[in-house]
C-alpha cells in the first residue's frame, strides 16, 4: 500500500483496476486491520461482492489497483450476494490462503495480519453498522412517509364514497317520498272517483224508484177516478187480483153447495184431498173465504143486526172468468 488514508471508508466508491488495467468495480466496503485498511469488498459487475486484500493495492486520489486479475478476483472464495458486515478467522484464513497462491505472498505476514484481525474488527463492523443504521433510519423515514401518503388517500376515498354513499341515501329516500305520494294522490283520486259514480248511480237509482212511484200513484189515483186507460200498470195488477177473487168465490159456491148435497163430512174429505194436493192456492183460498167472512161480521154489526145464521151466498153454476 502506496498511500497512507486517514480515513479508510473514503476508499467507499473507489474503482478498482487488475494488474492488467482491467476495471474490477467499485469499493462499497472496507475491514480495517491493526492499523490500516487490510480488505476491501468489491461490487463486481455480475452484481456479487468479491472480499480482496489490500495489502500490496496500489492507493490513488479515486482508484486503486490489485496484483491481481480480473479472472482470480472472479473466481476467489466467498463471493455474496450481500455485503458481509464483518470477517471472522476462518474466513481471513480462506481468503489468504487463496490470494497467497495468486499473486506468491509470504503466509508469514497474512498470519500476522489475522492475529490482529479480531481487533480489528469490530472497528469495522461498528462502521458498517453505523452505516446500515443510517440506511435503515432513511428507508424508515421513507416507508413512514409513503405509509402516511398512502392512509391521507385512504381516508380521502372513504370520506369521498362515504360522501357518495350519502347522496345515493338520499336520492333514494327523496325517490321513495315521491312514488309514495304519487301513490296516495292517484289512490285518493281512484276513491274521489268512485265514489262520486256510486253517488252518481245512487242518484239515478232513487231518481227512476221515485218516478216509478210516482206513475204508480198516479194511476192509482186515476183508477180510482174511473180513468182506467191512464192506469195501465195498476189496472193489470187489479185485474189478476180480481181474477183470484172470483176463483174464490167459485169455490166457495162449490163448497156451499157440496155441503148442502154431501154433507160435512164429504166437503172436509175433499178439502184435505186439495190442500195435500195444491197447498198453495189452498192457502189463498182459505185467505179469501177469510176476508169475506170478516167483512160480512163487520157489516153485520155496524148494522146493529146480530145474524142468527150465516148469509146464503148465491148458488153459480158457470165458472168464473177473468176480468177483462
Amino acid at each position: 500500500m502506496t498511500m497512507t488514508m486517514t480515513d479508510p471508508m473514503a476508499m467507499v466508491g473507489f474503482v478498482a483496476f487488475d494488474s492488467d488495467g482491467v476495471e474490477l468495480g467499485e469499493v462499497e466496503g472496507v475491514y480495517m486491520g491493526a492499523d490500516e485498511p487490510e480488505w476491501a469488498a468489491l461490487l463486481l459487475p455480475t452484481g456479487q461482492y468479491a472480499i480482496v486484500p489490500l495489502l500490496d493495492a496500489e492507493i490513488y486520489e479515486d482508484s486503486i489497483e490489485l496484483p491481481y486479475t480480473a479472472a482470480e478476483v472472479a473466481s476467489a472464495p466467498l463471493l455474496q450476494e450481500d455485503l458481509l458486515e464483518d470477517l471472522t478467522e476462518e474466513q481471513e484464513a480462506l481468503l489468504t490462503d487463496y490470494f497467497s497462491g495468486a499473486s506468491g505472498i509470504p503466509a508469514s505476514p497474512a498470519t500476522d495480519v489475522a492475529s490482529t484481525a479480531k481487533e480489528q474488527g469490530s472497528q469495522v463492523a461498528s462502521t458498517a453498522v453505523e452505516h446500515s443504521q443510517e440506511v435503515a433510519s432513511t428507508a424508515k423515514q421513507e416507508g413512514q412517509r409513503v405509509a402516511s401518503t398512502a392512509k391521507a388517500q385512504g381516508q380521502q376515498v372513504l370520506r369521498s364514497t362515504a360522501d357518495q354513499a350519502s347522496e345515493v341515501v338520499v336520492a333514494a329516500k327523496e325517490q321513495a317520498a315521491e312514488v309514495a305520494e304519487q301513490a296516495t294522490e292517484q289512490a285518493r283520486n281512484l276513491l274521489e272517483e268512485t265514489r262520486t259514480r256510486l253517488e252518481e248511480q245512487t242518484a239515478t237509482g232513487a231518481h227512476r224508484l221515485g218516478e216509478q212511484l210516482q206513475r204508480l200513484g198516479e194511476e192509482a189515483l186515476a183508477l180510482s177516478e174511473g180513468r182506467p186507460e191512464e192506469a195501465p200498470t195498476v189496472q193489470g195488477y187489479v185485474k189478476r187480483a180480481a181474477n183470484t177473487l172470483l176463483e174464490t168465490a167459485d169455490r166457495a159456491y162449490g163448497v156451499s153447495n157440496d155441503i148442502q148435497t154431501r154433507g160435512i163430512g164429504g166437503v172436509l174429505t175433499d178439502v184435505q184431498t186439495f190442500a195435500r194436493r195444491r197447498p198453495g192456492v189452498f192457502l189463498i183460498s182459505a185467505a179469501g173465504l177469510g176476508l169475506v167472512a170478516g167483512r160480512a161480521v163487520r157489516a153485520t154489526k155496524d148494522d146493529g143486526q146480530e145474524p142468527d145464521e150465516p148469509p146464503a151466498l148465491p148458488r153459480r153454476t158457470t165458472a168464473a172468468r177473468p176480468v177483462r
